[in-house]
């Protein structure tokens, strides 16, 4: 049987892993910040990427620059922990991820009540972005949770990963089978289909994975007495 090796972590792990945890709170603060302040979007079926268009638009785009760099940072936190294929596939999406975030950051989404001719170059690429970033994460979740869970170091972090990693997709999954029979049904986004809280749902999931394997990240890189 294959044995798994622990390297040894280093002071750029545990500054990558510390700009992680960081990252994701300042994301967390921008959000909860925008939803006192833009109360012009309804939160419970406006889309969370909606903000950039109000007036503080530039508060959500520095939240969509944090989740990026949460996401880069944890790459290099964790990169010395990663020996298989399938985490090695899972990190280096989830540097595709960070490119996506910035992506969205760029270019702000169209109003979710704008019709199709109504569609900006601006907007689509917004929505590109969100379709490679959103179910990217997931992938990218599941994959590196996998692996690291192989290392002994993390072993005490298992529950912890699978179940943060599990909670992203399957939030994910129940936002898309919600919205595949609510939207066709109601005509539309509006008031009627709460789109806005399944996004959120998933936004919190993806943030509750980068915690959690940000923390156990910055606990193995601290120097031992």
């Amino acid at each position: 049987m294959k044995t798994v090796t622990v390297k040894p972590v280093t002071a750029i792990s545990l500054t990558a892993a510390h700009l992680s945890l960081g990252a994701v709170g300042m994301f967390l603060v921008l959000l909860a910040l925008l939803h006192l302040i833009e109360r012009e979007f309804d939160l419970s079926w406006r889309f969370m990427s909606e903000y950039a268009l109000g007036s503080y638009g530039w508060v959500m785009v520095l939240g969509f620059f944090a989740l990026a760099l949460s996401c880069a940072a944890l790459f290099a936190a964790i990169r010395s922990h990663i020996s298989t294929l399938g985490g090695k596939i899972g990190l280096g999406i989830l540097l595709v991820v960070a490119v996506a975030m910035v992506m969205a950051g760029l270019f702000p989404q169209d109003p979710v009540t704008a019709k199709p001719d109504e569609l900006t170059t601006q907007g689509n690429l917004h929505a590109l972005a969100a379709m490679v970033g959103i179910p990217g994460f997931a992938f990218a979740a599941v994959l590196i949770s996998l692996s690291l869970v192989r290392h002994p170091a993390w072993a005490s972090a298992r529950r912890l990963l699978f179940w943060t990693a599990h909670f992203y997709w399957i939030a994910l999954a129940a936002m898309f089978v919600y919205l595949g029979v609510a939207v066709p049904h109601a005509g539309g986004f509006g008031p009627d289909v709460y789109a806005g809280w399944f996004n959120r749902l998933v936004v919190l999931a993806q943030c509750a994975w980068l915690i959690a394997t940000a923390w156990h990240a910055a606990q193995l890189s601290r120097p031992t007495a």
